[in-house]
């Protein structure tokens, strides 16, 4: 039999009161409880907002660096190409250079050759010789005669003569020296011409 309170007595005013108080109690506790997950789901709605603009901040990024990898790549994939064309431009210069350089070895056995065939010195020495020859007969015929004062000044003459004329030969030899056309010559030409290159007028680097 369940027990009714008198409202005339104290104790079930008491327990009245206090059912009153823990009823208030759970409609705060629910309206806080209500609160809390109201602000958990706002919570978690910007938290979620925040992931997401962090995500697509990241692939942005990543989207970013993909497109420059790939520029890179490319970029190198072209100089690739580029040092794979020069090297092929270089097999081929150096093919040249060997045949220019068999072409200057042929051109300098010919010059050579042509030089000692027409500009022999012993061709010159046989006629100096032979003028000399001469001279000494010459002077060992006068030495056996006697001559008059015309005589001596026309010797004199031709002396000073053939003296010029033999000049004029020892210098037209030493202007036309045989030049110097061998390959390490041809290679210190090609060095110093490229090294001029480099040089202000004045011979000094710029």
């Amino acid at each position: 039999m369940r027990y009714q309170g008198n409202d005339k007595d104290p104790s079930g005013q008491k327990i009245k009161a206090m059912k009153e108080e823990l009823d208030k109690v759970k409609e705060r506790a629910l309206e806080v409880l209500a609160n809390y997950e109201k602000t958990k789901a706002a919570i978690r709605e910007d938290v979620k907002k925040e992931y997401a603009r962090t995500i697509r901040h990241l692939e942005n990024e990543r989207a970013r660096r993909e497109s420059i990898i790939k520029d890179k790549i490319a970029q190198i994939d072209k100089l690739q190409s580029r040092i794979e064309s020069l090297n092929n431009e270089i097999l081929g210069l150096e093919s040249k250079s060997k045949l220019w350089e068999h072409e200057c070895a042929r051109i300098c056995d010919v010059y050579h050759g042509t030089i000692l065939h027409y500009s022999n010195p012993g061709l010159v020495e046989v006629q100096l010789q032979v003028i000399s020859e001469y001279t000494d007969a010459l002077a060992r015929f006068v030495g056996g005669h006697k001559w008059g004062k015309d005589a001596a000044d026309m010797a004199r003459t031709y002396r000073d003569s053939i003296f010029k004329k033999l000049q004029d030969l020892v210098r037209e030899i030493e202007n036309y020296q045989e030049e110097d056309i061998s390959l390490n010559s041809a290679r210190r030409n090609v060095a110093g011409v490229s090294g001029k290159d480099i040089l202000s007028p004045g011979g000094t680097r710029a």
